[in-house]
C-alpha cells in the first residue's frame, strides 16, 4: 500500500496567507523606495546643474522646479537643505532627509527613514 503524498489543506491556507502578507508588504513598500530614487535623482541633476557658487535661493529654486514636474506631493522644498561639508573649506552640500510612515496591518506601521546628499559643483570639478 502507497502512502498519500501532499500538503494538507491546512498547510495551503497557511502557505498562501504567507504569499499574501508578502504581496501585501511588497505593494505598501516599494512606491516608498521609488519614490526614494526620484528623490535621489533631484538631488543628483540639481547638483550637476548648479555650480559650486550658486546661492541658497537659486538651488531651492531648481529643487523646486524637480519637485513640481515629477508631482512629488509628499515633500516640500524646505526638506532639502545646503549644507556646510564638515572637513572641507568652503564645500558645500544639498542633502535631504525625511522619514515616509506607510499603513501596514490593523494599527502596524512602517517607519521608514531615507537620507542622501551630494557636494555641489563635485561633477564640474572632476
Amino acid at each position: 500500500m502507497r502512502k498519500q503524498q501532499g500538503a494538507t489543506f491546512l498547510t495551503w491556507v497557511a502557505g498562501l496567507g504567507v504569499v499574501i502578507f508578502a504581496f501585501i508588504t511588497v505593494v505598501k513598500i516599494a512606491p516608498v523606495y521609488l519614490e526614494f530614487q526620484t528623490v535621489r535623482s533631484i538631488v543628483d541633476r540639481v547638483v550637476q546643474e548648479a555650480s559650486a557658487k550658486a546661492s541658497t535661493q537659486e538651488i531651492r529654486r531648481k529643487v523646486d522646479d524637480f519637485i513640481i514636474v515629477n508631482s512629488l506631493n509628499t515633500l516640500s522644498v524646505n526638506d532639502f537643505n545646503v549644507v556646510q561639508v564638515e572637513g572641507k573649506n568652503n564645500v558645500r552640500a544639498l542633502e535631504i532627509h525625511y522619514e515616509v510612515r506607510k499603513h501596514w496591518v490593523a494599527n502596524i506601521d512602517f517607519l521608514m527613514t531615507f537620507q542622501y546628499s551630494k557636494e555641489l559643483g563635485a561633477a564640474s570639478d572632476t
